[in-house]
């Protein structure tokens, strides 16, 4: 038996990315939104990659989404010499934190404020 619970996601990709970009621009994640809008204009104009971000966007993991925003930079990659040490890193996991927060919203409602809230005071 299974015990995994994997938070599915019940948003079309327009639907997600705008909920994306609306939680990165209140938690003032402008690495995150960067690279996030690197990753839409790719799309816009890679068919392959579009479909590739949909998947890992609405069905996929940390995996598939770190797979998907390589074509920006290496997850694992040597820290810079200065601060922000880990930029592309950085970036993918505050990607990924909203996706989890944006899902877990749908089971618990009124998550997403505090996830915002949160991420709003840790940042100061």
């Amino acid at each position: 038996m299974n015990d995994r619970v994997q938070l599915v996601n019940h948003y079309s990709l327009k639907e997600l990315l705008e909920k994306m970009r609306q939680v990165l621009m209140a938690t003032q994640r402008d690495d995150a939104l960067a690279l996030l809008d690197k990753a839409i204009a790719k799309a816009s104009c890679d068919a392959s990659y579009e479909k590739e971000m949909e998947e890992a966007l609405l069905y996929g993991s940390t995996i598939e989404l770190r797979e998907l925003l390589s074509a920006f930079g290496d997850y694992f990659g040597p820290p810079n010499t200065e601060f922000p040490f880990y930029p592309h890193t950085d970036a993918v996991n505050g990607i990924d934190s909203v996706m989890g927060a944006i899902k877990f919203n749908t089971i618990k409602p009124g998550h997403l404020k505090d996830h915002i809230e949160f991420v709003n005071l840790m940042r100061s």
